[in-house]
C-alpha cells in the first residue's frame, strides 16, 4: 500500500503541473491498459505489480485534472450583488472584519475570504456570527499570494481549502438577511448546522465564567475554534514546540475515541445477553457507534486535514480490530493517506495533511513494538513526531524548536485534563455545583498550561529563527534522513 500511495501522490503533482496540457481521455485510456494488463499477468507477479503501480500513477493524474476542472469558476468581471452564509467564527483584524462566506444566489455555491470593513455607526459587524446570511455586494476576485517571501503559497492554501474567490466588502455594502439555503448540497447543510451547533457550545463555554485565554484554550482543543487565542500565546506555543496541541489531530480523537469505547464497552457489558449475542457481534456495536460517533464529531469541529485524517486513522484501527489484524502500521497510514487524496487530491498540498502524515510516519518507524513506561513512551513518541516534522516547520516557518520534549511532559498531560474534563463538562451541566467544580479544574489545568508553555518559550536558545530552505533541499534532509534510519536498523538487527 505504501508503494501504492506513493505513485498516487507523484501522479497527483505530474498531474498538477501538466495534466491540463493534454486531454483527460489520454490519461483514462493509460490507467485502463494497465488494469486490463494487471487482470492478464496474474502468473507473472513482477509485471503485475509495476503495472498496478503504473495504473496508480495515472489515477493520481486523472484525479487532480478532473478535480481542477471540477472547482475552477469564471468570476464576473465587475461588482455583483449576491446573496450569502458565514461559514467561520468572524474575527477582527484592525479595521476589517475577517471572515468566510458561502454564496448561495449563483448557479453553484462559490466558497470566499471575505474582507469586510467594520463600520462605527451601527457596528452591525458585531452581530455577524456563524450561520448568518448576508446580502452584499462586492467584486470577486481571484486568489492571490500576499507572501511572496515565504515559502507559504497563499493562493494555493485558498484553493487547498476550496476558496474560489477572496473579496472586499465596504461597511455599507452588505446587510444581515435570512437567506436561503436551496441551492447548497445536504452535505454543505449539515456542515452549516454543525457550525452553528458549535458556536453555541461555545457560547455555552463562555457563560461559565472562564477567563479569556483559558476559554481559548479549551475552545481550540475541545472544538477546534482557535480564532480566539491571541498572538502572544501561538507565538509561545510555537516557539515551544507546542502549536500541535492547539489543533485538534490523532492526539485529540484518540483521547476521545478511548472515552467512547470505554464507556459503551461498559454499559454492553452490563446489559448484554450472553444467551443471545456473541462477543464478535458486541466488539462490532462498539466499533460502529463509536466511530460514528468519532465522525460526527468531525463534522462538528469543522473537518479540518488534520482532524479528518486523524478520524481516518482511527476508523481503519476499529475495522483492523475487528479483524484482529495489526492495529497500526504504514499500510494503514497509506491506506488512509489514498482515500484522503481520492476524496480530495488537493489535500496533498495542505500544511496540515503534510505535518499529521510525516509526524505518524516517524512514530511508525521509530518507536518500538513493546510496551514502555509513561516517561520513556511519551520522550520516544515526542522525538519520532518531531523527527517527522521538523524538516517541514523549518521549510514553512523557518523555526526549529530546541526544547520540544519538555514541551511534551506540559502539554500532553494537561491536553487529557482538558478534554477529560470537558467531556465531563457537558455531561455535568445541569448540575450547577459539579459544573462549578470542573470549570475551576479547567481554568486550573489551563492556566498551568499556557504558563508552562510561556515560560519554556522564554528560555534561552527556545529556539533557532530564521531557517530559509527550499523544498528541493527539504526534500534531500528527508532523504539523507531516511538512509540514516536504514543505517541504524541494519546496524542494529540481531545477527
Amino acid at each position: 500500500m505504501l508503494r501504492i500511495a506513493l505513485m498516487l501522490i507523484l501522479g497527483i503533482v505530474i498531474g498538477d503541473l501538466i495534466g491540463d496540457k493534454v486531454p483527460t481521455v489520454i490519461w483514462v485510456a493509460d490507467m485502463i491498459i494497465l488494469l486490463i494488463i494487471v487482470n492478464v499477468a496474474r502468473n507473472r507477479p513482477i509485471l503485475q505489480s509495476i503495472t498496478i503501480l503504473l495504473s496508480s500513477f495515472f489515477f493520481g493524474v486523472w484525479i487532480v485534472t478532473e478535480h481542477q476542472s471540477s472547482v475552477q469558476v469564471t468570476l464576473p468581471e465587475h461588482e455583483i450583488g449576491y446573496e450569502a452564509v458565514v461559514i467561520s467564527e468572524p474575527q477582527v483584524r484592525g479595521k476589517v472584519l475577517l471572515c468566510d462566506l458561502l454564496i448561495t444566489s449563483g448557479s453553484q455555491p462559490i466558497k470566499v475570504k471575505a474582507s469586510i470593513l467594520r463600520d462605527t455607526l451601527t457596528n452591525q459587524w458585531n452581530l455577524l456570527k456563524i450561520g448568518d446570511g448576508i446580502i452584499a455586494k462586492s467584486q470577486l476576485e481571484s486568489p492571490r499570494n500576499f507572501y511572496e517571501n515565504s515559502n507559504f503559497d497563499y493562493k494555493r492554501w485558498l484553493t487547498v481549502h476550496g476558496f474560489q474567490a477572496q473579496t472586499f466588502i465596504y461597511y455599507n455594502s452588505w446587510t444581515r438577511r435570512q437567506v436561503s439555503l436551496e441551492n447548497l448540497s445536504m452535505f454543505e447543510r449539515v456542515k452549516i448546522a454543525a457550525m452553528k451547533l458549535r458556536h453555541k457550545l461555545i457560547g455555552d463555554l463562555r457563560q461559565t465564567g472562564l477567563e479569556k485565554d483559558n476559554l481559548a484554550l479549551i475552545s481550540a482543543m475541545a472544538l477546534g475554534d482557535k480564532s480566539m487565542i491571541s498572538k502572544e500565546i501561538k507565538q509561545d506555543y510555537s516557539i515551544s514546540g507546542g502549536s500541535h496541541i492547539l489543533a485538534l489531530s490523532g492526539l485529540h480523537l484518540g483521547i476521545i475515541y478511548a472515552v467512547l469505547v470505554m464507556t459503551i464497552t461498559v454499559l454492553m457489558r452490563v446489559f448484554r445477553r450472553e444467551d443471545y449475542f456473541s462477543s464478535r457481534w458486541v466488539d462490532a456495536v462498539i466499533q460502529i457507534v463509536s466511530l460514528s460517533a468519532i465522525w460526527s464529531y468531525v463534522v462538528l469541529v469543522g473537518m479540518s486535514g488534520s482532524v479528518v485524517r486523524s478520524a481516518t486513522m482511527i476508523t481503519i484501527y476499529g475495522l483492523v480490530t475487528l479483524l484482529n489484524r495489526q492495529r497500526m502500521s504504514l499500510n494503514a497510514l497509506a491506506t488512509a493517506a489514498i482515500i484522503m487524496l481520492i476524496i480530495n487530491p488537493y489535500n496533498l498540498w495542505d500544511i496540515g495533511f503534510q505535518m499529521s502524515f510525516m509526524a505518524v510516519l516517524g512514530i511508525l518507524l521509530i518507536y518500538p513494538h513493546r510496551r514502555l513506561n509513561w516517561f520513556v513512551g511519551i520522550t520516544v513518541v515526542s522525538v519520532a513526531a518531531q523527527i517527522g516534522v521538523a524538516p517541514l516547520i523549518m521549510y514553512y516557518f523557518g523555526r526549529f524548536s530546541c526544547y520540544f520534549i519538555l514541551t511534551n511532559f506540559i502539554v500532553i498531560p494537561c491536553a487529557f485534563g482538558i478534554l477529560y474534563g470537558t467531556i465531563v463538562l457537558l455531561i455535568v451541566s445541569p448540575i450547577a455545583a459539579l459544573q462549578g467544580l470542573v470549570v475551576r479544574f479547567l481554568a486550573l489545568i489551563s492556566s498551568w498550561m499556557n504558563a508552562g508553555v510561556g515560560w519554556i518559550a522564554s528560555l534561552p536558545g527556545a529556539s533557532i529563527e530564521n531557517i530559509h530552505i527550499n523544498w528541493v533541499q527539504t526534500l534531500m534532509i528527508y532523504l539523507l534522513m531516511f538512509c540514516a534510519y536504514r543505517i541504524i536498523c541494519i546496524t542494529l538487527r540481531p545477527k
